[in-house]
């Protein structure tokens, strides 16, 4: 269960933190939190097999407010955890 919440907390961290990344792009002293780029396919690849066919996609955007985000989540988890005696 601690792990789990670890987990999900970083997850909420870094789409926090991308969100507010990309919000601060417009602010002149906190353009460099939007920093970052992306990964994955642009493009979904398709397996077509007559009786099924598979849309497979992937991609993730990373920034550097994510990044921020990922880690301060993960500490507020840390203490969240050791608070609740998980």
């Amino acid at each position: 269960m601690r792990k789990a919440m670890i987990i999900i907390f970083c997850a909420l961290g870094l789409i926090v933190g991308v969100i507010i990344g990309e919000q601060m792009a417009s602010v002149n002293f906190l353009s460099w939190l939007a920093l970052g780029g992306q990964i994955g396919f642009s493009e979904p690849v398709v397996l077509d097999l007559n009786v099924i066919e598979l849309t497979l996609g992937f991609w993730c955007k990373i920034n550097i407010g994510g990044v921020i985000g990922l880690i301060v989540f993960a500490f507020i988890s840390k203490w969240l955890t050791k608070w609740l005696k998980i």
